[in-house]
Order: C-alpha cells, then sequence, then structure tokens
C-alpha cells in the first residue's frame, strides 16, 4: 500500500512540470503577447485590455503592448491600422466601377452636360 502511494506522490511532481516540458508554459506567455500587440494596434489601452483577457499574465499581455508601441514609434507597422476606414477610400472593383461609370455618364448627358473625362497620363521622355 505504501508502495503505492509513494509511486502516485512521484508521479503527482513529475507530471507538475509537465507543461515546461512540452512548452505549454510558453505557448501561454506568447499568446498573451499577442494579445497585448493586438490590443495596441486596435488602439486600446493595456488597462482595458487586461480586463478584457483576465485569464492571461497581465505582464505578458503589457509586454506584446510594449513591444507593438515601439513597433509604432519606428514606423514598423502602420498606426492607422486599427482605425476605421470609409468604404469610399477602398478601390472599386473592375465591375463595379464600369457600372458606375455607365450609370453616370446618362444623368450628364440627360442634363445637356459633357460627361466627366479620365486625366490623360503623363508622357515620360
Amino acid at each position: 500500500m505504501r508502495a503505492g502511494a509513494y509511486a502516485l506522490l512521484l508521479a503527482a511532481f513529475g507530471l507538475s512540470g509537465c507543461d515546461r516540458l512540452t512548452g505549454e508554459a510558453d505557448r501561454k506567455i506568447y499568446d498573451a503577447e499577442a494579445i497585448g500587440y493586438a490590443c495596441r494596434v486596435s488602439l486600446k489601452v493595456p488597462e482595458d485590455c487586461m480586463k478584457e483577457n483576465d485569464g492571461h499574465s497581465p505582464t505578458s499581455v503589457l509586454a506584446g503592448w510594449k513591444k507593438a508601441n515601439k513597433d509604432i514609434e519606428d514606423n514598423v507597422i502602420d498606426p492607422s491600422m486599427g482605425k476605421d476606414h470609409k468604404a469610399e477610400t477602398l478601390p472599386m472593383s473592375a465591375p463595379v466601377a464600369a457600372e458606375t461609370a455607365a450609370s453616370e455618364v446618362p444623368a450628364a448627358a440627360t442634363k445637356g452636360e459633357k460627361p466627366p473625362t479620365k486625366p490623360g497620363k503623363a508622357e515620360t521622355h
């Protein structure tokens, strides 16, 4: 009976550090840093980020946030990535652009105005 209890106790101590052997502890740290990085890019303050992700290490979340902040200051990433952009700034696909141009030309022609012309390319010599 005692030998079985010792074996069980020895196995419990041996398996308690398995996450360090398999890399699970490192993965948790990297996940928390990635969350902090994403929070900085999405323009969140670190305190809100830590509250939203209370299952992760606050130290690792803050380390990721600071790394993203350094990347933004060093112009490694675009600081406007987290801002909302209007649909007008996105380029239109060719079928949508052709449809839009076709619908604008008759409207201008019925009013007696000249249809809009596209600017020509500059010639290079």
